[in-house]
């Protein structure tokens, strides 16, 4: 739940995973809330694997790139695209700018 404290143990995880929507159901809209989150674990934890889960779509992956997200998972935007190849080019080019340190124009 997005109620959970994010303090617990990181350094001892391989990858940390801060849930963007409420777990349960697929389709749900991106909880921008969490990004806090995300920016704090990723001052914290600098080479850490972070991943968020919901709502990600072209249009919220900037967002999730620049708090520090560097693994999403991102379930309808891909299968309920016409064109879902050119769907995870598009969130895969925006992780990697920013994992390379360059911010995007969109």
């Amino acid at each position: 739940s997005s109620g959970i404290n994010a303090e617990y143990g990181g350094s001892l995880l391989d990858v940390m995973l801060v849930m963007t929507v409420e777990p349960g159901f697929g389709g749900q809209s991106f909880m921008a809330d969490m990004m806090p989150k995300v920016r704090h674990l990723r001052e914290r934890y600098p080479d850490a694997n972070i991943e968020v889960d919901g709502g990600l779509s072209p249009k919220t992956i900037e967002v999730a790139a620049e708090a520090g997200a560097n693994l999403i998972v991102s379930g309808s935007a891909v299968v309920k695209s016409s064109d879902p190849k050119s769907v995870i080019t598009q969130l895969r080019d925006v992780i990697n700018r920013y994992r390379e340190g360059e911010k995007t124009d969109a």
